[in-house]
């Protein structure tokens, strides 16, 4: 066999960047050392595994398992999914979420208002109108502006529209858009279209 001596220059052994000694280690430290010895000794990978979940956890550590067989229902299947590995977190209920949802709309429809009526420059209004499968035809408002250097993009609304749009009810979708956000730049679209509808502005 072919001998290397790898030494330093005050005589201590030398590292050998190509060793797979770490990666043994290591493999030993997640599968064990006798799949380990195994593998070296060139038995399959596939012999005598034994692919059931309670020797899984048995082999994680040496832990005590723990299993129910008890069938879970759905709500509690949910929150068994939700807290997978960090049991000591609690699912809030149906009625906490609506009402966390409701009050983080509103303070963000309240931030996207006071910046739109604070901003100097120019707003570009866009609609976006599309079918549904189910055949009902919706419409969402977003508005584009340039802020720090950075475009931005907001979504303002969206409704569903119950008739054929003419320019009529498109105006008045408009009106009660308006009423709700008081954009100053929004007005003079408003007022463009109130004119050319042949409605009267309020």
């Amino acid at each position: 066999g072919i001998k290397r001596y790898q030494t330093k220059v005050n005589g201590d052994p030398h590292s050998d960047r190509s060793s797979t000694s770490n990666l043994k280690k290591h493999a030993k430290h997640c599968w064990g050392s006798d799949v380990v010895d195994a593998r070296i000794r060139g038995v399959p990978a596939d012999a005598g595994r034994d692919s059931s979940i309670f020797a899984a956890f048995a082999r994680s550590g040496q832990r005590p398992v723990n299993v129910s067989h008890r069938t879970h229902t759905q709500p509690e299947f949910r929150c068994d999914l939700l807290t997978a590995g960090r049991p000591e977190l609690k699912v809030p209920g149906r009625s906490t979420v609506a009402r966390d949802l409701k009050a983080v709309y509103e303070r963000s429809a309240d931030r996207v208002k006071k910046l739109l009526m604070e901003y100097d420059g120019r707003l570009s209004f866009t609609t976006d109108a599309w079918t549904s499968p189910n055949h009902r035809a919706f419409v969402a408002w977003t508005v584009h502006l340039q802020h720090e250097g950075e475009p931005l993009v907001f979504l303002l609304d969206i409704f569903e529209v119950p008739e054929v749009c003419l320019c009529r009810l498109f105006c008045l979708l408009l009106t009660s858009f308006y009423s709700r956000t008081r954009v100053k730049s929004l007005h003079v679209s408003l007022m463009i279209c109130l004119d050319a509808s042949g409605l009267s502005a309020k």
